[in-house]
This record gives C-alpha cells, structure tokens and sequence, in this order.
C-alpha cells in the first residue's frame, strides 16, 4: 500500500489508519520520521514540491512496527511523536 500525497512540511505528526478485512493498524510518524524514511519517495508528481508517498508492503512492513500504537494508545503515541518533531526541528 502507498500513503499517498504526503506533505511533511505541513504537518508535526502523522496518523496513519490501515484496514484489512481481519484486522485494522495504527501507525503514530513525526513528521520528519516520514520525510526521512528510505520508502519515502519525493516528488509523486511533476512539478510538485514537497509532497510524495511512502510504500508500505509485504516485505517492508515489519520495519513499521515500532510506529505502530493501539487505539488506547493514541493520545500517548501522538505526544509521543511530537516531541521526537520538535527535538528534530532543533
């Protein structure tokens, strides 16, 4: 799967939604995790300035765990997360 158009410069924190028919994930990115990250590729379209996509699939998705949180876990993931953006952003 591909999460398409992603803006990192507009954004501190990414929540990422997935859903199969037997299960459902949740992924908690600070921005900068996601523009950093080696799936990450820029420039999804011609001409466009910092948009592009990250390509998640059968044989990188284990690489993704670490972002992964549980529903009750959200809040706390996202704070989480928000503070690696700001520690990046210094």
């Amino acid at each position: 799967m591909n999460f398409q158009q992603i803006k990192p410069g507009h954004c501190d924190v990414f929540v990422w939604v997935a859903v199969w028919r037997d299960i459902i994930k949740y992924w908690v990115f600070a921005s900068r995790e996601v523009e950093k990250n080696k799936y990450y590729s820029k420039g999804q379209h011609r001409g466009n300035i910092g948009e592009g996509q990250l390509h998640l699939n059968h044989d990188n998705i284990k690489e993704f765990v670490k972002y992964e949180a549980k529903p009750k876990e959200l809040l706390e993931k996202i704070v989480v997360a928000y503070k690696r953006q700001n520690k990046y952003s210094k």
